[in-house]
């Protein structure tokens, strides 16, 4: 992994949307049950 600029700012944006998606499954996880 790449630690400039961009490889920075796109493994931030990658985090960031890791995240929402496990929130995302867990509330769907939640309000399946």
């Amino acid at each position: 992994m790449a630690f400039n600029g961009a490889g920075v700012r796109d493994t931030a944006r990658t985090l960031k949307i890791g995240i929402n998606t496990v929130i995302r499954t867990l509330k769907n996880s939640r309000h399946g049950e």
